[in-house]
């Protein structure tokens, strides 16, 4: 009975040993199971960091505009006073054989050998300004008049826009008297302060003579006129296509930004684990972005060009 008894109570105690055993947890269990906790947390840390990665830094500003434009020329006319001879001048020495009267070639000659003596470049003969100075010379012949404004209030300036010569500066010289040669009237201009600038201004490039032998006043006299002129032309203008080209990558700009925007919105709004369309909206951003990235580097470098442009046409003009 003490037997039965005693192993009964083994029995019992045993089985409460099996039963506190199998009632606590193994002291691993739950540390594993907060690690796979953290874990996972972590996971979910790095896939934001991911997707935050995968989004391009801030975009860089749009290019400004040309910070220079091209000035308004403003047109200058020179016109001295009048040059009136009543007697023949003396005749310079040595002098080739004289030629009868005044030619319009003559003239131009005379004139670009004194610019070449006194270091100035040669004017180029000019069509217009030819055709404006033998429309003057005659003008002043049937209307009797000596001036460089006309008795219906035309002068050199206007003269010059009637014919269409684009000009930043004009000049006339005007002669009148019994001239034996093409040297001799040069030379009497030469001897003129005001007429003598305008011969040697280093300015003009062109020139145009007009020659007209009539009666004035009763005698008869050569009437001669110089035109002088620098045309826009010289000075070339900053390239118009150029000009819409930087308008165009303007715009693209600012619409390819605008696209930016909303697919920058969009990835944010998303969740990269759910949205099928995430990868794809995420590698057309930054696409998009490299496009635009180039576009402003390509604008940058058309803006410079145009400045350059536009900086040496307002010096030309200017000069």
């Amino acid at each position: 009975m003490k037997l039965r008894l005693l192993f009964t109570i083994f029995i019992v105690l045993l089985g409460g040993v099996l039963i506190y055993q199998k009632e606590k947890a193994p002291p691993g269990n739950f540390e594993d199971g907060q690690n796979a906790r953290v874990e996972e947390e972590a996971t979910q840390g790095n896939k934001e960091a991911d997707k935050k990665d995968l989004i391009q830094q801030e975009l860089p500003s749009l290019p400004k505009a040309p910070g220079t434009k091209p000035i308004e020329p403003k047109k200058e006319v020179s016109a001295p006073a009048p040059l009136r001879v009543t007697t023949p001048p003396p005749t310079p020495e040595p002098e080739p054989e004289p030629v009868s009267g005044l030619t319009q070639s003559g003239i131009i000659l005379q004139t670009n050998l004194q610019r070449q003596e006194n270091d100035q470049g040669f004017l180029k003969e000019n069509a217009i300004l030819n055709a404006m100075a033998g429309k003057k010379a005659g003008d002043m012949c049937e209307k009797q008049y000596f001036a460089h404004v006309s008795p219906s209030g035309v002068g050199s300036g206007d003269l010059a826009d009637s014919f269409g010569y684009d000009y930043l500066s004009v000049g006339e010289n005007l002669a009148l008297g019994p001239f034996a040669s093409d040297q001799v009237v040069v030379l009497a201009w030469m001897n003129s302060p005001g007429h003598r600038a305008n011969i040697l201004n280093s300015r003009f490039t062109e020139i145009g003579v007009g020659v007209t032998s009539c009666v004035f006043e009763g005698r008869l006299t050569w009437l001669a006129v110089q035109h002088f002129g620098k045309p826009v032309s010289d000075c070339p203008r900053p390239d118009a296509v150029l000009s819409r080209s930087i308008d165009e990558s303007k715009r693209e700009l600012a619409d390819t930004r605008e696209r930016l925007a909303v697919l920058k919105s969009e990835i944010e709004a998303s969740d990269s684990d759910t949205d099928p369309d995430y990868n794809t909206k995420v590698g057309t951003y930054n696409s998009l972005v490299k496009k635009y990235n180039d576009l402003i580097g390509e604008t940058r470098i058309l803006i410079n060009r145009y400045n350059n442009q536009t900086a040496a046409f307002n010096t030309c003009a200017s000069s």
